[in-house]
This record gives C-alpha cells, sequence and structure tokens, in this order.
C-alpha cells in the first residue's frame, strides 16, 4: 500500500504529462492489487483525469506569460504593429507616386 501511495504521489505532480490510458492502466493495477475498490477506481481515474486537465491549462497558462514575457523585453515587433508599418509604408509610397506623376506633368 505505501508503495502505490508514492506512486500517486509522485503520479500528482507530473499527472499533467500522463494519458488517460497511462490512469486507467495504473487505477486497474491498484484494483488488481486490492489497494483500493472499483468504486474508488472510477472516482480517482474521474478525479486524476480532472486534475491532468487542470494542471495542462495552468502550464499552458504559464507558458503563454513566460512568453509574453521575454517578448516584451526584446525588441521583436508584434505582427499587428508590423502590420500597421506596412499600412504606413503603402501610405508613403502612394503618396510618393503621386508627387513624382505631379513633378513630371509640371516639368513637361
Amino acid at each position: 500500500m505505501k508503495k502505490s501511495m508514492q506512486k500517486l504521489g509522485l503520479i500528482g505532480a507530473g499527472l499533467w504529462a500522463m494519458t488517460e490510458d497511462k490512469i486507467n492502466d495504473l487505477v486497474k493495477d491498484l484494483v488488481e492489487k486490492g489497494d483500493i475498490n472499483k468504486e474508488e477506481g472510477k472516482k480517482l481515474v474521474s478525479e486524476m483525469l480532472d486534475e491532468s486537465k487542470k494542471q495542462k491549462v495552468d502550464l499552458e497558462k504559464k507558458i503563454s506569460e513566460k512568453i509574453q514575457e521575454v517578448v516584451s523585453k526584446t525588441d521583436v515587433i508584434s505582427r499587428k504593429e508590423m502590420k500597421e508599418l506596412e499600412s504606413r509604408i503603402e501610405t508613403l509610397e502612394e503618396e510618393l507616386r503621386k508627387m513624382k506623376n505631379k513633378e513630371k506633368m509640371f516639368f513637361k
């Protein structure tokens, strides 16, 4: 029983990395050893899957926050900023073409 509880403790730390199949296999093993009954096993699978999903969401959020933090500290521009710059360049190019056309007409 102590060994099974140690397994569960280790699983809790890295539950986000476990697949549903691995969780089912672990709980099935616990049921077969008599450490828990079938009803407890079903409940444990459900709880572990819920915790796994929660940990995955938390991990994704932390990764996203860290990426945003790193990007904000660099001189990299965002897509939005790039689109705005492209738009401004297009506007300036159009104005330059207009000026050149006027110049051609004036100096003919």
